[in-house]
Formats: structure tokens, C-alpha cells, sequence
């Protein structure tokens, strides 16, 4: 089996710093992208993915199958008709 040497060469003390050197700042990086993400949600309430999809599918299907929509559903329709006899302007 050959040795490492003969394969790779032999490895300065320069080199094994610089290596060193790259791998931290690498992990620093790293280290800065991830406080960035957390940084931005701070403070924010967490919000389920699908929720408001879940809830216009919910809302659609009710429509289809002509069941009463839920309480607090915003439904445009005909305005009521005036009070009063119909017919008579005065």
C-alpha cells in the first residue's frame, strides 16, 4: 500500500494554515446567513403554510354544494328591496 506522501505530496505548513483559514471563514459565513434568517422572522407570528388555501377550498366547496356559507363569509348579492309598498313613490 503506497503511503500518503507518494499520493498527495507533501503537505506544507502554508498550506494547512490557508486550509484552516478558508474552512473558518467559511463556517463564519455560514454562521452570518443564518442569524440573517432567524433576524428576519423575529417577531413574526407563525403562519401555517396551507391556512388560507385550506379556507378558500373549505369556502368553495360549500358554495358548490349550495350549503349556507359560514358565519362572517362576505357574499355580494342584489341589494334588499326598499321598504315600504312596492309600487308607491310617495
Amino acid at each position: 500500500m503506497p503511503r500518503v506522501t507518494e499520493v498527495f505530496g507533501e503537505v506544507s505548513t502554508m498550506q494547512t494554515l490557508w486550509t484552516v483559514v478558508v474552512l473558518l471563514a467559511l463556517v463564519a459565513l455560514g454562521a452570518l446567513f443564518i442569524a440573517r434568517l432567524y433576524a428576519q422572522n423575529a417577531g413574526r407570528m407563525e403562519h401555517h403554510r396551507f391556512a388560507d388555501w385550506k379556507r378558500s377550498r373549505r369556502l368553495r366547496k360549500q358554495q358548490r354544494q349550495g350549503g349556507a356559507p359560514p358565519p362572517g363569509a362576505h357574499i355580494v348579492g342584489p341589494p334588499p328591496p326598499p321598504s315600504g309598498k312596492a309600487g308607491s313613490d310617495r
